[in-house]
């Protein structure tokens, strides 16, 4: 729960705004106290660009997207979003709700027959899986509540059998590492996904997991078109969204970064490291150590058949933050309506229930809440925090961010390529940089 906790941070200072740009001064500050990060070798690049009112008031780009050929970061340059990938995903899957062609309330079974059968963990004697209480519904994968988990989120049985079957749906283009991408479709992904038991009976608790990539399945059976397809037509195109994908633009190719990592860093109990490399000095290390070549990494291909909606889209900061700002906007940008002003309200409210949210159980902190994909501040006094009531946000495993914050008319966007992402506080900080300068 680390990764969530830090995600959430950023969250703690911010103030309402009344001006409407940053004076030099102030963006000094947020460029010194970033470009440092670089300086000292904690991370290889950082890239910003916020905007208020539709209109950017800060941007920079700083480092190199890959350290040892001296290639500098700029306003091209295409990052891996990874989770941040979830987000599109919930403006696809509202999309066909708004067109009738699906409800939150659909059992999922009702667009992959696989689910029918999905067993859950005996909660009490896990070595047994049982019939759970109720079928997953579409509102469960939207809100993380359905069962499923990732490879990564712990050491129980659940987790081990998806690395036995390698149910696995992102790119992790580890140094001698045996972490492979499910190889089969995003359908046959899901399909291998509800046949491993669930964590706990759906709609009892919040545990982050594979449900988008299952959703990106839901959309292909709807659509009658890869979700690749899907959200280059409805979604990347009438946004005029150039780099965004699930692989790299042989245009941008040159653009791409490399995924880099410190220290001790491991994934499905593997640790991230050449072989050679003494694992018990990995612990003490801050050097940066490349993870996933820019020149020489799975992104650059259109091998993979698999379009994970949870984990797996490239991206420049501008098309995000074009993204983002339709969000802001209820829906539309530049004239071009993607999603209804009623869908983004519902996107971004509170769905978890009291009890799950007890004791702060979805994040560890009070007054945050989660809606469809999408972080949720429900209460910034509860959580303490500044935060506007309403903002909503994610965050992905390079340590990128976004968050909108409609009260305010603010959106913030964050880019680096630095695993995990609970390093560093880079998203408190930048939003205590960011609102203490707009409110000078």
């Amino acid at each position: 729960m680390r990764i969530f906790s830090s995600l959430i941070v950023f969250f703690f200072i911010a103030s309402h705004l009344t001006a409407n740009s940053i004076d030099a001064d102030d963006k000094k500050i947020i460029t010194d106290h970033f470009n440092a990060y670089v300086k000292n070798g904690s991370l290889p690049n950082v890239s910003i660009l916020i905007k208020q009112g539709n209109k950017e008031i800060y941007r920079h780009a700083y480092g190199y997207a890959d350290i040892e050929q001296e290639i500098k970061v700029n306003q091209k340059t295409v990052y891996r979003i990874y989770s941040m990938t979830k987000p599109v995903t919930g403006v696809a899957i509202m999309q066909l709700i708004e067109k009738g062609k699906l409800r939150l309330n659909d059992k999922v079974s009702k667009y992959i027959p696989a689910f029918k059968n999905t067993k859950v963990i005996n909660l009490d004697f896990q070595d047994y899986v049982v019939k759970p209480k109720r079928e997953i519904t579409i509102r469960d994968l939207l809100t993380h509540t359905s069962g499923l988990t990732y490879s990564w989120a712990g050491e129980g049985p659940v987790n081990q059998i998806y690395r036995k079957y390698n149910i696995r749906p992102y790119y992790f283009g580890s140094l001698d590492a045996e972490l492979n991408k499910f190889p089969g479709n995003t359908c046959q992904f899901a399909a291998a996904a509800a046949s491993a038991p669930l964590l706990h009976n759906p709609g009892e608790k919040w545990s982050y997991g594979i449900n988008m990539d299952v959703l990106g399945c839901v959309v292909e059976v709807i659509s009658e078109m890869t979700f690749a397809e899907y959200l280059q037509k409805n979604i990347f195109d009438p946004l005029e969204l150039k780099s965004i994908g699930f692989s790299v633009n042989p245009q941008d190719k040159d653009s791409f970064t490399t995924l880099y990592t410190s220290g001790a860093f491991s994934r499905d109990g593997e640790v991230v490291a050449p072989s050679g490399l003494n694992q018990a000095e990995l612990i003490y290390s801050a050097e940066l150590r490349p993870i996933d070549k820019f020149n020489n990494s799975p992104y650059l291909t259109n091998s993979s058949k698999l379009f994970d909606g949870g984990s797996g889209l490239v991206s420049n900061i501008d098309d995000y933050s074009k993204f983002a700002e339709m969000l802001l906007n209820g829906g539309v940008l530049n004239g071009v309506r993607i999603l209804s002003e009623a869908s983004v309200e519902l996107m971004s409210r509170n769905h978890l229930s009291d009890e799950i949210l007890s004791d702060g159980a979805a994040f560890g902190l009070n007054g945050i809440g989660f809606g469809l994909t999408l972080g949720n501040v429900m209460d910034p006094g509860v959580a303490g925090t500044y935060s506007a009531e309403g903002e909503f946000f994610w965050g992905g495993a390079a340590s990128t961010i976004f968050w909108v914050d409609r009260k305010n008319n603010v959106t913030a966007t964050m880019m680096t390529q630095y695993m995990p992402s609970d390093k560093y506080p880079l998203r408190e900080e930048l939003k205590t940089l960011l609102y203490s300068s707009l409110s000078n």
